[in-house]
């Protein structure tokens, strides 16, 4: 696999091989690290998420994409959404058999939404849960909480974070990938870095250790970055309508490298303009998720 992202547009078609015919390469896009930082702000990120679905996917038919969320302490939107039957212009339908799944339908676009969890360790690393409603607590070791995690039945991934995989904290998450595996363990690729660096030397070293990389966008909280969601992210199976989340899950188990990514992450300005962003909002105490 590459190290960088590449443009997968226009594979239509499903995993599933005809008779005699060698199987299509996925084609539903993935962000495999979202937030919704507000229920009012929930549609217009929506509606970001379709357009740039839709520019990955071209013409291949089916849902639009996923949305993996990853809801930091206090973060609810998800709850919300499934308490409404809309959103916005968007129908929101539970998926039948899955707590942690939803589906927005407008017009002729679908997404399916799962739930997460973004959970903060004690030495400022994270650990994300997909797939799941339950909630973590904040400020446990790093392999304590990867643990409770996988225990749980979610899908454990360490996000990478701008400063945060460096020094000390660098060497934990060396150690974290020592003692687990790749069965086991996930690693993202994180849209919010500068896509001029390349992917992060950690992050390489995961996937040549057999660790899948999820990419995902990681919108900041502010000046209108809930634009990128759906712009940065993998391919992955084709997911069914009663259990999207759990078919998804499946297909990743079955996968010996990491998924097929797609996009691009910040140019220099946007990454700029987002870092004294959300210096200036950490000193006014309105940090906030990521």
């Amino acid at each position: 696999m590459r190290d960088e992202n590449v443009d997968g547009r226009g594979a239509p078609g499903t995993t599933e091989p005809a008779e005699g015919r060698a199987p299509r390469e996925p084609t539903l896009p993935v962000d495999g690290h979202v937030h919704l930082h507000s229920l009012e702000g929930a549609a217009a990120t929506l509606d970001a998420a379709a357009a740039n679905f839709r520019r990955h996917r071209g013409g291949a038919r089916g849902w639009g994409g996923v949305l993996l969320l990853t809801q930091a302490k206090g973060e609810r939107v998800f709850e919300s959404l499934r308490a409404r039957s809309s959103c916005g212009n968007w129908t929101i339908l539970p998926a039948p058999q899955e707590d942690q799944s939803l589906v927005a339908e407008r017009g002729d676009a679908s997404l399916i939404v799962v739930c997460g969890r973004q959970i903060r360790c004690a030495t400022g690393l994270e650990v994300t849960a997909l797939g799941t409603t339950r909630d973590f607590p904040d400020g446990r070791p790093l392999g304590e909480t990867v643990l409770e995690v996988q225990e749980s039945g979610a899908l454990a991934s360490l996000p990478w974070g701008f400063g945060k995989w460096t020094g000390r904290r660098g060497k934990a998450v060396r150690e974290c990938l020592r003692r687990s595996s790749p069965e086991a363990l996930a690693v993202c690729d994180n849209g919010s870095r500068l896509q001029a660096f390349g992917r992060p030397r950690l992050i390489r070293e995961a996937s040549r250790l057999g660790y899948r990389v999820l990419p995902g966008s990681d919108p900041f909280p502010f000046g209108g970055d809930y634009r990128r969601v759906g712009s940065f992210g993998f391919f992955g199976g084709e997911a069914g309508p009663e259990t999207p989340w759990r078919d998804l899950a499946a297909w990743l188990e079955t996968v010996d490298t990491s998924p097929r990514p797609y996009g691009k992450a910040l140019g220099p300005l946007r990454f700029l303009f987002n870092n004294i962003g959300i210096q200036l909002r950490s000193r006014r105490g309105q940090g906030g998720p990521r």
